[in-house]
């Protein structure tokens, strides 16, 4: 009896480690249309190239995956969409790997980055779990954040005739009153500054959510706070319980984000909205 007790327990534990082994691959593995593999592949000649540059939030593995409904949209044929999304990165992990965009020769880059560079600064927690990842030459800053966001859209606008789009952060929280809701504004600001000087395009996706939030969010919701355990049991939902983004928010009291800090469906495919709305606008001329 007891041999039996303890076979039962030895298979519960290899089925736990084993499932939680295929969230793990899902929530990290990297996107397959990536630039590495656009660079070893061959592009019809036809096709406008499009590079979604950014974080967790483009890479769509623990957030709605934006970048997969825009490439199935049949309204948006002529475009390939290259997803430069990893997760945790800051800007500043951005510029290490900006010369690969540029060899791809992209006709539009969209660049939707700085939660990490946000969250890396508001306490030793978070900045020590990005300096673990990668090894960063400083804490987070808004001043070193807005000089590495500067560097980045000054190399893709020499080294390439892409069309550049900056895409304001989403709200960090739902929490309107909170530190974070509000500094998630602040650096929507410098992006917007950024894109006003240097002459390109601009999407201020943080702007039409904050608004939302401002006018019909709940106004008791609690503030965004480092918590790991809450991102994580909203992606073990997702892909063990096959929930919706929107379903998981909906049980946690939230309106554009499962966790916090990733988009929904309905947060995302307002974002959708407005890079389709770009890009045949842009295709007309």
């Amino acid at each position: 009896m007891l041999k039996k007790s303890i076979i039962i327990i030895v298979a519960i534990i290899v089925v736990g480690i084993l499932l939680l082994g295929y969230v793990f691959y899902r929530a990290t593995t990297i996107p397959s249309n990536n630039v590495d593999a656009m660079l070893k592949g061959t592009i019809a000649p036809d096709k406008k190239i499009v590079i979604c540059f950014g974080d967790s939030i483009t890479h769509g593995a623990v957030s709605f995956d934006y970048v997969r409904v825009l490439a199935e949209d049949a309204a948006l044929k002529k475009f390939i969409f290259v997803n430069e999304g990893v997760n945790s990165r800051l800007v500043y992990n951005l510029l290490q790997v900006v010369d690969k965009v540029v060899a791809v020769k992209p006709h539009y880059v969209f660049i939707l980055i700085g939660t990490n560079d946000l969250k890396g600064s508001l306490s030793d927690d978070e900045y020590n779990r990005y300096n673990k990842l990668w090894k960063l030459p400083q804490k987070p800053a808004r001043q070193w954040f807005a000089d590495n966001y500067n560097k980045l859209v000054d190399i893709l606008k020499a080294k390439t005739d892409a069309a550049i789009v900056l895409i304001s952060i989403p709200p960090l929280g739902e929490n309107c009153d909170s530190v974070p809701f509000t500094l998630a504004m602040e650096y929507s600001k410098t992006i917007k500054q950024i894109a006003a000087e240097k002459k390109v395009l601009y999407i201020p996706f943080n702007e039409i959510l904050s608004t939302e939030l401002i006018q019909h969010g709940k106004k008791d919701i609690p503030p965004y706070t480092f918590n790991e355990w809450f991102m994580y049991t909203s992606i073990v939902q997702h892909y063990l319980c096959w929930r919706s983004w929107n379903a998981i928010a909906d049980r946690r009291g939230l309106l554009f984000t499962p966790d916090n800090i990733h988009c929904n469906e309905r947060s995302g495919m307002m974002l959708t909205a407005k890079i389709k709305n770009i890009l045949l606008s842009s295709n007309e001329h």
